[in-house]
């Protein structure tokens, strides 16, 4: 997404790379930040240095990469399976290697954050996005082989465009669509609330939680 590239660029600089490390991104959303990195992606898209690859057994046999990063992705992996994906982060780094990654924080700061949360909501209802605490990432990491971690609360002020607003519209339309009963019902509460903060505040990415750790 074209109006998160500051944000992507800035967690790359906080992230401790050594020149010439061997990187994994895992989830593929800095095929254009770290072109140079192999892209671990679940399903064909344009990436450079691209791996086909499902997250909980990550082909390759023996420890390969200098670093893994991960923009974000982990919001779309529910907790029961990240206990797997981190021992296999684990498994393909060398030891003392870093593991950086972003994951949401659902506690909006303004209006329009406010009206990024609905959305979230509604997709969590589904089964789709999922919220992840901060004591049970530090909790898994420290049980998957993981070190040093440290957490940085961003702050984020970015605005999401008309155009990917749309595109939400035809997200919550289809969702509705499959949808019956009570739940549908709810669903539509919870979609008019979000079309009417939109309507009056805009929308805006929610803050994220930035967690390094260190493979021991």
């Amino acid at each position: 997404m074209p109006y998160t590239a500051k944000d992507r660029l800035d967690f790359i600089e906080r992230t401790p790379l050594n020149p010439g490390s061997r990187v994994l991104d895992l989830g593929g959303m800095l095929s254009v930040e770290l072109p140079l990195a192999v892209s671990g992606i679940t399903k064909v898209k344009k990436a450079g240095n691209a791996v086909i690859m499902s997250p909980y057994y990550l082909p390759f046999r023996k420890p390969a990469f200098d670093a893994v990063v991960s923009y974000h992705y982990f919001d779309i992996v529910p907790l029961k399976w990240l206990l797997m994906v981190f021992k296999e982060t684990a498994r393909i780094i060398n030891r003392d290697s870093v593991f950086s990654f972003m994951t949401t924080l659902w506690l909006p700061q303004n209006e329009p954050q406010r009206s990024t949360l609905l959305f979230n909501e509604i997709l969590e209802r589904r089964g789709v996005l999922y919220r992840h605490e901060l004591e049970d990432l530090t909790r898994i990491l420290d049980v998957s082989g993981f070190g040093e971690i440290t957490v940085e609360s961003v702050k984020r002020d970015i605005t999401i465009p008309d155009e990917f607003g749309r595109s939400h519209l035809k997200i919550l339309g289809n969702i509705l669509k499959n949808e019956k009963g009570r739940e549908r019902m709810e669903i539509k509460t919870l979609t008019g609330q979000y079309l009417t903060s939109v309507k009056m505040d805009g929308e805006a990415m929610l803050p994220a939680l930035h967690i390094t750790a260190r493979k021991i």
